[in-house]
C-alpha cells in the first residue's frame, strides 16, 4: 500500500533531490522534505513541496517533521561518528509519531571495502566492523534501523545501493574534468569491477519498498545489470569530452607506498584546518554562539544566492576523490588517487540484484549505456563538457 504522505531525509543530497523531484513531477505523491541546510536546497525548492527545517541531531525538529506522515525514506547520512546517532534519532521519533514504513537507504559499504567473493549477495556477505570508517559507520546505522524493525516498532525495509551516477553525480564530474585537462585515470589499470546503478533506478526502489508489503524485513542491495569496469566507466564519460587525452595508470602497490610514506605536514594541518572550517558540524557549533550564527547563516544564504547547483557540485567534485598533485615533465599535473577511490576501484566483486528483482519486485530500467547518454545530455546542458 502506497504511504499517504512521506517524509524525505536527506533530500538536498543527490539521491534525494532527484527523488523529490521524481515524487513531484512523475509519482505525484504528497511528500515533506527535511532541510537541514537551505542554501543547499536549490533544486527544490523550485518543485511545489512542503519544505521543514530540522537537523538529524535534534530531536525536537525531528518530531515536527515525521508529524502527520506515515512513512519515512531516510538518505540522511552526516559525518561517521554521528551516524548512529542520527538514525536511533529518527526512529524513535518515528515510533512517537506513528509512522508505519521506514525505508532507510544504506550502501553496499555495509559489506566492507574488498568482500572475498566473486559475486557478493545478501546472503553470503557478511556484515561486520571493517576498520572502514564509511562502511562501519553505514553498518552501524543499518543495525539501529534492523533491530527496530525486528522488535516491530516500524515496518523496516533497508537499501543497499552500489555505486549511484546520474546527473549530479560526483562520480562522473572528476572523469570529465580530467579528460578536459588532457588526461585519462585509472587504477590497477581500470580492472576493479564497477557496480554502477543510475540514480533514477534508486529511486524506482524507493518507491517499491514504500509499496510492497513482502519487503518488510528485508535489505537488497540494488545494481544496475550492465557488467563493466571501472575502465569502462572511466573511459566513456572521459570519452564525452573532445581532444586527445594521455592515460595515467596507477598500480596499487605505488598509490599505497606513497599514502604509507606520506607523513603530516603543516600544509597538511592547514588543509585538515581549512576542511574542519567548512565541515556542517563546525558551522552547526559556531551557529550556538548568536551573533557568529547570524553572521555564517547571512553569509551562506549570500553565496547560495550567487552560485548554481553546477557550480556547487564543481567545487565538491574537486574536495572528493582527490589526492595531491604529482607533476611529472611533459604532462599536465597528475594526482594521486584518494584512498576512498582506490577502496572503490580496486574492486574485484560482481554484486547481485537477484533479491530484489525477486522480492522488491525491482528491474533496472536504465542499462549503463543508456544512463551514460542521459547524464551525458545533462552534462551538455549544463556545460560541463
Amino acid at each position: 500500500m502506497m504511504p499517504a504522505k512521506i517524509l524525505v531525509t536527506g533530500a538536498t543530497g543527490f539521491i534525494g533531490s532527484r527523488l523529490c523531484e521524481l515524487l513531484s513531477l512523475e509519482y505525484r505523491l504528497p511528500y515533506r522534505a527535511l532541510v537541514r541546510d537551505f542554501s543547499r536546497a536549490v533544486r527544490i525548492a523550485r518543485l511545489d513541496t512542503e519544505l521543514v527545517a530540522g537537523d538529524m541531531l535534534d530531536a525536537d525538529s525531528l518530531a515536527r517533521a515525521v508529524e502527520g506522515c506515515d512513512a519515512v525514506v531516510n538518505l540522511a547520512h552526516g559525518d561517521d561518528e554521528s551516524a548512529r546517532t542520527q538514525v536511533t534519532q529518527l526512529i524513535e521519533a518515528c515510533t512517537r509519531a506513528g509512522v508505519r514504513r521506514f525505508v532507510h537507504v544504506s550502501s553496499m559499504a555495509v559489506h566492507g571495502p574488498s568482500p572475498k567473493l566473486d559475486v557478493l549477495t545478501e546472503a553470503t556477505a557478511p556484515i561486520q566492523r571493517w576498520n572502514e570508517a564509511y562502511s562501519d559507520a553505514k553498518a552501524a546505522s543499518e543495525a539501529v534501523v534492523v533491530a527496530a524493525g525486528k522488535r516491530g516498532a516500524l515496518e523496516t525495509v533497508v537499501l543497499r545501493p552500489t555505486i549511484v551516477y546520474g546527473p549530479y553525480s560526483f562520480f562522473v564530474t572528476p572523469i570529465v574534468q580530467d579528460a578536459r585537462a588532457g588526461r585519462i585515470s585509472l587504477i590497477d589499470g581500470g580492472r576493479g569491477i564497477c557496480n554502477a546503478v543510475y540514480v533514477d533506478d534508486v529511486c524506482e526502489a524507493i518507491m517499491a519498498a514504500l509499496e510492497r508489503d513482502d519487503a518488510v524485513g528485508a535489505a537488497f542491495l540494488i545494481n544496475g545489470d550492465t557488467r563493466m569496469t571501472w575502465g569502462d566507466f572511466i573511459t566513456t564519460f572521459a570519452g564525452m569530452v573532445e581532444g586527445e587525452k594521455t592515460v595515467h595508470d596507477h598500480a596499487l602497490e605505488d598509490i599505497a607506498a606513497y599514502w604509507k610514506s606520506k607523513q603530516p605536514n603543516a600544509r597538511d594541518s592547514i588543509k585538515a584546518a581549512i576542511r574542519l572550517a567548512a565541515s556542517p558540524a563546525f558551522h552547526a557549533q559556531l551557529g550556538t554562539i548568536p551573533s557568529l550564527g547570524q553572521l555564517i547563516r547571512g553569509t551562506k544564504e549570500l553565496v547560495a544566492r550567487r552560485i548554481s547547483p553546477e557550480q556547487k557540485l564543481k567545487i565538491k567534485s574537486r574536495l572528493q576523490n582527490r589526492g595531491p598533485a604529482i607533476h611529472a615533465d611533459d604532462h599536465p599535473p597528475v594526482r594521486m588517487p584518494s584512498e576512498g577511490r582506490v577502496v572503490r576501484e580496486a574492486y574485484r566483486s560482481w554484486v547481485s540484484n537477484d533479491l530484489a528483482r525477486t522480492r522488491l519486485g525491482w528491474v533496472p530500467a536504465h542499462s549503463f549505456a543508456l544512463g551514460a547518454r542521459r547524464t551525458g545530455e545533462w552534462m551538455r546542458f549544463a556545460r560541463i563538457v
